[in-house]
């Protein structure tokens, strides 16, 4: 009996250890919880106490001389170097010492290897994500990149140094110092490369410019016709306010000519019905409410006599950060910012002589093309009445706890393909020019804008090769200089080339020329003395070139940012803070009045009364403690939906709803339009019975949620997250923030996007800065710091920042110091 009882106890023993160390599959994320609540190497290792953060000296292979780092009371670093190349060597010691997952993670993500470390996921979410990433081609980009930059001895060995400083912080790691994210997933770092960075830019390009309507608008274009097509999708707007003046004038005599139309062009036929049902599922189009703001005011508007400049790029917002903010110090550069955790340099900052931001310029970069393949084997594509070669590459994907997966992606003349009947379930292969495929320098533009003193250092930052995402580039100098251009490398088209999907038999569909780097929209010193973006149009309709947006260019932002810099003539720093802050919506103000106009008051419910009154009181201002955001956004979204929806899907297809902006001319232009009528209903239906009937179907489903009206205040019907990196780790984000702001306004703070960096520089002999973000400077969810500055980002105050002049500069206090030796 005892035997019995030894070897049954033997047993439950053994089973234990297997289940705490060996992760079980098929819980999505594999699991080792014996590893993880381990006392000498598990997550209790990864808490830090409240005070300051112990900082030993350390060696660094490489290193020529001694570098210093100074962290603030804040726990940025303060980065003081005797050579360029220790600098960047240093900083990605640091970067990673705060950020390590942060930084592989997200290359991860941009390598399609998520699977990995994640699993295939629940209904092989993650493997498809991971198929999604391979077949656009973002790792071909980044290689591309990648030999590009390592051409230019210069970058070669600022990339090799950070490259350096990010290994020698993971080889002197031990098990229990590990992030808790690789514990808690059970995996070890990899060494860093400098491919890893070109990643991370193809990662952000993704995110600001990897949508595409051309599918979208091809299947309107089947079901409308070209004049509902224009109406619905326009180019251009009527009360577009765009970031170059709209009275400005170009000299068309130095533009290339626009191509023609290629003769027999027949967008809506390219197109077979079972390609327009059923790449429903994988096709993505730009997020609306990714964006940002920025802005610069000359020095004849400025209290300080010295331009001002402001940004804040709109993100998702995530934990760890998006955002790592640093000084580094070194031969010719003196600099601070944030950085993009794993690329070297600093990408939106200032240093004693400029300063500089970004946002997404919206512009399109990507087109599909139908291929022809010569038969089953898919070798050869057809391309101007010959069959040319279609290269292979097999990608085999990883997959935590199962078999690899492998797929085989062709590369065409017209790029890879990513949907056919493997992926998105096509029979009409479609094959992708995305500009990300583009070997370009963007590294090198950072690096320089960190390094530049004037408008011509800008400048000559700006020609380098920065091709993907385009984004509008707002400067400002202590010389008095403020400027913005719209950076990228963008096609030649003629009209509407890459509005719909083009034909890849033909060589006169493909990408054959670009605008000159020297005609991109750009405007220095204009006389109005302020420079403004908001993902609005980049120019008016006298620009002699044909460009599309992404999505749809925003309405709204734009024309309240500029609206604010012209109504007074001096602003102070603390005035750019608050329109960072501001939340008025012009969409309600363009669009309200009508819709209270057209609504029956006599006959209003007690619950509908009250919405009217809220509504009718309303300052358009989207305030955390006002009733009417909520009451006016799900009016508006019932209005959307009642017009657009019933068509999008009696059409059974991928179609973009048209905008706000182009609903709102509707309605205002048009007492009786054919969309307001459901499909299938033969009454007449005029704009007065739209708007009282949703009104009151509105007010029904708001009322059966929520039938106290004080639960209708804003922040409660719009919380914002901040989410783990991951999306599935929710304990490891913040989730149910008030706050104030919505998507159309210039304080877009949505429920998971929103301004991701907060930053004001006045310039001048000394600058001056002041900044907020919503997270900490450390990655580790077991520090008080992680989610430091997410109360102080909430309520919209600022921290004002310690650009140090040295490590010894005596005017900023000092909590630790970090020595790096060779």
């Amino acid at each position: 009996m005892r035997w019995v009882k030894f070897f049954v106890s033997l047993c439950c023993t053994g089973a234990l250890m297997y289940i705490l160390l060996v992760p079980a599959p098929g819980v999505g994320i594999p699991f080792a919880i014996g590893r993880f609540l381990s006392p000498s190497e598990g997550f209790w290792q990864n808490a830090e106490p409240q005070g300051v953060r112990e900082t030993p000296p350390a060696q660094i292979p490489g290193l020529i001389s001694e570098v210093e780092i100074v962290y603030d009371e804040r726990g940025v670093p303060h980065i003081f170097a005797q050579k360029l190349t220790d600098l960047f060597r240093a900083q990605g010691y640091v970067t990673a010492r705060d950020r390590l997952w942060q930084m592989e993670f997200q290359t991860l993500a941009a390598a399609g290897r998520l699977t990995e470390v994640l699993g295939r996921g629940p209904e092989n979410a993650i493997l498809e994500l991971d198929r999604k990433a391979r077949r656009m081609g973002m790792t071909y980009g980044a290689e591309r990149s990648l030999a590009a930059a390592m051409a230019d001895p210069e970058m070669a060995a600022i990339l090799q140094a950070y490259t350096d400083g990010v290994n020698a912080y993971i080889h002197s790691l031990t098990p229990d110092q590990l992030p808790l994210e690789y514990k808690l997933l059970h995996y070890q770092p990899e060494d860093w490369t400098p491919l890893k960075g070109f990643l991370l830019l193809k990662y952000i390009g993704n995110t600001l410019a990897g949508g595409s309507n051309d599918v979208q608008f091809t299947h309107a274009l089947q079901i409308w016709g070209p004049e509902k097509v224009r109406l619905l999708y326009p180019d251009f707007g009527p009360d577009d306010s765009p970031i170059v003046p709209a009275d400005t004038r170009y000299d068309k005599r130095t533009a290339l000519p626009i191509p023609p139309v290629p003769p027999g062009y027949r967008p809506d036929s390219l197109l077979k019905p079972d390609a327009r049902l059923a790449l429903q599922a994988p096709m993505e189009t730009a997020d609306p409410v990714l964006g940002s703001n920025n802005w610069a005011i000359a020095a004849s508007r400025s209290s300080t006599g010295y331009p001002i400049l402001a940004n804040d790029p709109h993100l998702n917002l995530t934990l760890p950060s998006i955002w790592y903010e640093m000084q580094l110090k070194g031969p010719g550069m003196n600099v601070y910012g944030v950085t993009v955790p794993g690329a070297p340099g600093i990408q939106i900052g200032f240093n004693d002589s400029i300063a500089w931001g970004a946002t997404s310029g919206a512009m399109d970069v990507m087109d599909f093309f139908t291929v022809t393949f010569r038969d089953a084997s898919r070798r050869e594509a057809l391309l101007d009445s010959q069959w040319v070669p279609v290269s292979r590459r097999v990608e085999a994907f990883v997959i935590k706890g199962e078999p690899a997966f492998y797929d085989t992606v062709l590369y065409t003349h017209a790029g890879p393909v990513m949907y056919d009947e493997t992926f998105g379930n096509t029979q009409q292969p479609l094959a992708v020019s995305w500009m990300g495929h583009e070997a370009s320098s963007e590294m090198t533009t950072y690096i320089r804008l960190n390094q530049a003193h004037n408008y011509q250092d800008y400048l000559k930052a700006m020609s380098y090769y920065y091709g993907c995402p385009s984004l509008a580039f707002v400067f400002a100098s202590a010389q008095g200089d403020i400027a913005i251009r719209q950076q990228g490398k963008y096609v030649l088209r003629w009209p509407e080339q890459g509005k719909y999907v083009l034909d890849g038999s033909r060589s006169d569909h493909l990408w054959q020329q670009f605008i000159p780097w020297d005609q991109v929209p750009a405007v220095l010193n204009p006389v109005r003395g302020f420079v403004s973006s908001a993902n609005q149009h980049p120019t008016g309709a006298a620009y002699p070139y044909y460009y599309l947006p992404v999505g749809a260019f925003e309405a709204y932002r734009g024309r309240r940012l500029n609206a604010l810099l012209a109504e007074r003539d001096t602003f102070t720093p603390e005035d750019m803070q608050a329109m960072q802050l501001d939340h008025t919506g012009l969409l309600a103000a363009d669009i309200l009045p009508l819709m209270l106009r057209e609504l029956d008051t006599l006959s209003l419910t007690q619950p509908q009364r009250r919405a009217w009154e809220e509504l009718r009181r309303w300052d358009y201002a989207y305030a955390r403690d006002k009733a009417a955001p909520t009451v006016f956004t799900r009016w508006w979204a019932e209005i959307m939906t009642t017009i657009w929806g019933d068509e999008i899907k009696a059409a059974g297809m991928t179609l973009r709803m048209p905008s706000s902006a182009v609903t709102t001319r509707i309605l205002q232009d048009s007492v009786r339009f054919s969309f307001y009528r459901t499909v299938g209903d033969t009454t007449r239906t005029d704009r007065t019975a739209l708007i009282n009937r949703t009104f009151a179907q509105m007010v029904s489903k708001l009322h059966q949620e929520y039938p106290d009206s004080r639960d209708w205040a804003w922040a409660r019907r719009k919380t914002t997250d901040i989410l783990h990196l991951t999306r599935i780790l929710r304990p490891l984000g913040r989730t149910g923030l008030e706050t104030d702001g919505a998507g159309g306004v210039l304080n877009a703070t949505e429920r998971t996007s929103g301004p991701s960096w907060r930053m004001i520089v006045a310039l001048g002999p000394e600058p001056r800065a002041w900044a907020a973000y919503p997270g900490g400077q450390t990655g580790n969810p077991g520090s008080p710091a992680y989610e430091k500055f997410i109360e102080t980002w909430r309520a919209g105050q600022y921290y004002e920042l310690w650009f140090m002049k040295n490590s010894a500069d005596p005017r900023h206090p000092v909590t630790s110091r970090l020595q790096l030796h060779p």
